[in-house]
């Protein structure tokens, strides 16, 4: 029987505080209960897992302006914490592995902090040490079998990269210890994002992109609040700069190559944004109620129903995001890759229907989205101000996974949703999440 494996991604587990967007936890252990009815079921974690970055601490050592991140101890102790709050969640993998089932996990920039050592021992304990059968984490980065590619995301955007992604750590001048590296977009959001900002206004690490909302906020809210958080992005800005960190000349140097991509932190962008011209609207989530089938079963084809008209077209051809030109470029590489799994920016998309790209048949590219709810703020309906955002119905919460499975035509993927707390599938030929 061939193995069927699902994909997940951008879960953001935190600590059950007021950071902490997380509250599917029945939800998953229920997914993984009716995916362990397969035999041979691989579950892959493509990233941002657990939310390091979301994890507050009493007392941290590191410089609010510095690449230099947490140390060994205090990446364990956020650990700790995450462990607690979702006890059931690791309980489910726990029983999902004890059943003969394996977990990948693929690291993403918000849980780089998985390659410490103590910290991937501690949570291998807390998961029953499975051996390497059972679980592996993919320190590459890139979690390659067969013709599938199945990597996070975050490496193709000059706010999320780091340097030495495989091996994340930087040597502290002043004390000589290890410390973890910081990509600019972590170190803004611990810097901006995890004080009284988000305990006043708990939406602000749901919504996206990060400027658009930074500005309509300073744009909108009160005298006070436009002079202290202002003085705050003009401060963090004036010591950092634009992304990536400056100190690093092998990323300055890919994002002058433009191989990196940083639109949403440019220049122009920020200037726009600042003098009011660059405007924040909402995107259109009305299509979301296509995603709904049933979960796989065992005895059903192999290979998904592919539209004959959506082999005539070449949508993937023409999306300019980041990912969507990465997975083209793996897809029409001479490296055999007919599937791309991407995560990262949260914002699902499925070329299924239509999988065809350069006049090739059977191109996959799936991004799985993300688990936490979710507001978009580029090329929207209509027009927001900063006290629309408490309104939780503009936030869109698709637990979406991607299912990858080998048929006659080689290996195919779906994406799929859970609703209601039972797995279902998914049949569109478009993108969601996505401004229109």
């Amino acid at each position: 029987m061939t193995k069927t494996r699902f994909v997940v991604s951008d879960l953001h587990l935190g600590a059950g505080d007021y950071l902490d967007d997380f509250d599917q936890d029945e939800a998953f252990a229920s997914f993984l209960a009716t995916a362990a009815r397969r035999r041979g079921t691989e579950l892959i974690i493509n990233g941002d897992w657990i939310d390091f970055v979301a994890v507050n601490l009493e007392k941290v050592s590191h410089r609010p302006f510095s690449r230099m991140g947490c140390t060994e101890r205090e990446s364990l102790a956020k650990l700790e914490r995450v462990m607690e709050a979702h006890a059931p969640f690791f309980d489910a993998l726990r029983r999902f592995m004890e059943k003969g089932h394996r977990v990948v996990v693929v690291p993403g920039n918000h849980d780089v902090d998985l390659f410490w050592p103590l910290v991937r021992d501690r949570l291998l304990e807390v998961l029953g040490n499975p051996d390497s059968e059972h679980f592996h984490f993919e320190a590459s980065g890139v979690y390659r079998f067969g013709s599938v590619h199945v990597e996070h995301g975050n490496q193709y955007y000059a706010d999320s990269v780091f340097e030495h992604f495989t091996n994340p750590f930087l040597r502290d001048p002043r004390t000589g210890e290890l410390r973890l590296e910081r990509s600019w977009g972590n170190c803004f959001l611990e810097y901006f994002s995890n004080g009284m900002m988000s305990e006043r206004n708990p939406f602000i690490n749901n919504v996206r992109p990060i400027p658009n909302m930074v500005f309509m906020g300073i744009q909108d809210e009160s005298w006070w609040f436009k002079l202290a958080y202002g003085y705050k992005l003009l401060r963090f800005m004036s010591r950092v700069g634009f992304p990536p960190f400056r100190e690093s000349r092998e990323l300055l140097r890919r994002k002058r190559e433009g191989r990196l991509d940083s639109w949403g932190y440019s220049h122009k962008r920020f200037m726009d944004l600042l003098s009011g011209r660059g405007k924040v609207e909402l995107q259109g989530v009305d299509d979301a109620e296509v995603l709904s089938a049933e979960f796989p079963t065992e005895e059903e084809n192999e290979e998904p129903a592919r539209s004959q008209e959506g082999l005539l077209l070449d949508s993937l051809a023409t999306r300019e995001d980041a990912l969507s030109v990465a997975a083209r470029d793996l897809l029409l590489s001479d490296q055999g890759i007919d599937v791309v799994v991407f995560g990262h920016d949260h914002r699902y998309y499925s070329n299924e229907l239509q999988p065809v790209l350069g006049g090739k048949k059977g191109k996959y590219y799936v991004n799985t989205g993300t688990w936490i709810p979710m507001l978009f703020l580029t090329r929207t309906r209509r027009q927001l101000r900063w006290r629309d955002l408490r309104d939780e119905s503009l936030y869109q919460q698709l637990l979406t996974y991607a299912v990858v499975r080998r048929g006659l035509g080689g290996y195919a993927a779906s994406l799929r949703r859970i609703d209601h707390g039972r797995p279902t599938t998914e049949v569109t030929g478009k993108d969601h999440g996505e401004a229109k």
